[in-house]
């Protein structure tokens, strides 16, 4: 067998595309004597990977290393979970709101405060009553304000219902996660 030939048998070894007389004919080759120089790194590392000699496995190892898997399972699980990350997102969030909400409550009393400093004062021979214009000014603004404000209330609700669904699905994540790590235990 050419190199050409090994080593694209080795390339598909590699892949996992062989077949097991592929492999003896691999197997046979890197026994033989006539190896490539080329390819004797690859001659080391699968008849290393063929040796028949059974492994010593130290008394007590699998019960070390699954105390190391529960240990460093009960250690995800009290640092940084899932749940209080969003819980976190959801505060900021309300919280985001809340401020917006108040900034655009104050913006409109200042605008609303700076315009009616600037009307010009009563002259003599004119009543202090206000015209039918500029309360039906000031009318459309309250139920501007009102529906702002309702708005604003329907948006925080849904917030809380949406942060209630994203606590649902990380509990649900987090029993899920926690029963996969069980079986695999």
């Amino acid at each position: 067998m050419n190199t050409y030939d090994i080593k694209k048998l080795i390339e598909a070894f590699y892949l996992g595309e062989t077949t097991a007389e592929e492999e003896l004919r691999l197997l046979s080759y890197f026994q033989g004597e006539d190896v490539a120089d080329e390819l004797l790194d690859e001659k080391e590392v699968f008849l290393a990977m063929y040796k028949s000699e059974t492994i010593d496995v130290p008394a007590g190892l699998e019960s070390k290393l699954n105390n190391l898997i529960d240990g460093l399972a009960s250690q995800e699980t009290t640092e940084a979970p899932l749940e209080n990350t969003a819980r976190r997102r959801s505060l900021w969030l309300k919280a985001g709101s809340i401020a917006a909400g108040i900034a655009i409550l104050v913006s409109a009393g200042v605008y609303f405060n700076s315009k009616a400093d600037t009307t010009p004062p009563i002259a003599e021979g004119q009543s202090g009553t206000m015209s039918k214009e500029d309360e039906q000014k000031i009318k459309e603004a309250q139920e501007a304000l009102i529906l702002l404000s309702s708005k604003f209330n329907k948006g925080l609700d849904q917030l809380a219902v949406a942060s209630e669904n994203m606590d649902k699905t990380n509990e649900i994540l987090n029993k899920t996660f926690n029963r996969k790590k069980d079986k695999e235990s």
